[in-house]
């Protein structure tokens, strides 16, 4: 009875690593062992850990163990007494002569040896996979599809336009999500209030909260894009809630609904000025005005601690450029995390 053992740090987690294990799961009778190797001082490593562990569950692997070992090591290969500390701990992970190392690398080679194992190497060349953790790491906007499903979203960018209604937020974000080529999203309460009772009720607000918290969850089970772009999100049902005018017939905007926009809160919230013309609406309720100022819109992003920007102009053009000018720096921020250069093991 064979156990395959795979070592790897997964800064990020990549489409290839999945498919080492799955290839290692097929070599071994006697289940998998993944040894993810992450350092205090580095980042996401628990992040990376949960990610392998839920694509792991989520392709049915059960006889694969997502093993954490988290400590300062030596990185050096060449380092004095480097492949006794390996072979020290691969003992401790339980390895024996019967047992496979599984490896893209070639210190897989020297892991199996010093550890009394047999090596199988899987896409060496990246023949069938050519997804590789330093190219992902160095741009991860560009290789964005490398990264596996389950940790794009700490890379994802989700950006809000927000603000008061009839200010261009619809025709903005799509603007953005085709100049950036990310998902779209639209408002939720618009489809639910034209195909059921236009009416601002408990009952219909509270759908309304569910509805747009799925939808804002199931970008995950879209097709592997790093911007995601809103029309709204649950910040702009609080803002309805919270409506003075509305409380009497609403009540008290609900905790579970701050926690789950908390929850889905975005990266930036991209805030347009009541500086265009009024556009009547039938799910506009405040007959010719708008219902809400551009400061009270304001206050809800002070108030939840919202990271915002404020776009003055109300030219089309200028608009967009400078939208798409903040996005990408709040995506470059974001990748920064992972920009961290990891030699040897």
């Amino acid at each position: 009875m064979a156990r395959a053992y795979i070592l790897m740090t997964a800064m990020p987690p990549t489409t290839g690593h999945l498919q080492l294990i799955q290839f290692a799961q097929l070599l071994a009778d006697d289940g998998v062992s993944v040894i993810v190797c992450t350092q205090p001082h580095e980042p996401l490593a628990t992040e990376r850990v949960a990610a392998l562990r839920a694509a792991v569950a989520h392709h049915g692997l059960a006889d694969v163990t997502i093993e954490h070992l988290h400590k300062t090591l030596e990185q050096d290969p060449a380092a004095p007494g480097f492949w006794d500390m390996w072979r020290e701990l691969m003992l401790g992970f339980g390895i024996t002569p019967s047992d496979i190392v599984v490896a893209s690398e070639m210190y897989g080679q020297h892991l199996a040896e010093v550890s009394g194992a047999q090596f199988f190497p899987y896409d060496v060349g990246r023949d069938l996979n050519h997804a590789k953790a330093t190219p992902v790491r160095n741009d991860p906007l560009s290789n964005f599809d490398d990264i596996l499903p389950e940790f794009q979203p700490q890379l994802r960018t989700t950006v809000t336009v927000f603000g008061a209604e009839s200010t261009g937020k619809t025709t903005l974000s799509r603007q953005l999500a085709r100049e950036l080529g990310g998902h779209w999203l639209f408002e939720y309460a618009r489809p639910y209030l034209e195909t059921t009772v236009n009416e601002i009720t408990p009952r219909s607000m509270t759908a309304i909260w569910k509805g747009q918290a799925a939808l804002q969850h199931q970008v995950d089970n879209l097709p592997a894009k790093p911007y995601v772009i809103q029309d709204t999100d649950l910040y702009s049902t609080v803002g309805y809630w919270q409506f003075p005018h509305w409380q009497k017939q609403l009540g008290a905007c609900p905790a579970g609904l701050i926690t789950d926009a908390a929850a889905l809160k975005s990266d930036l919230y991209i805030v347009t000025k009541s500086n265009i013309p009024f556009e009547p609406d039938p799910l506009r309720y405040g007959g010719d005005v708008r219902e809400g100022s551009d400061d009270y819109w304001l206050d809800i992003c002070e108030q939840y601690e919202l990271p915002y920007i404020v776009l003055e102009t109300n030219d089309p053009a200028k608009r967009l450029r400078q939208a798409t000018q903040a996005v990408r720096k709040v995506a470059r921020q974001k990748a920064q995390r992972i920009a961290y250069d990891r030699h040897g093991l």
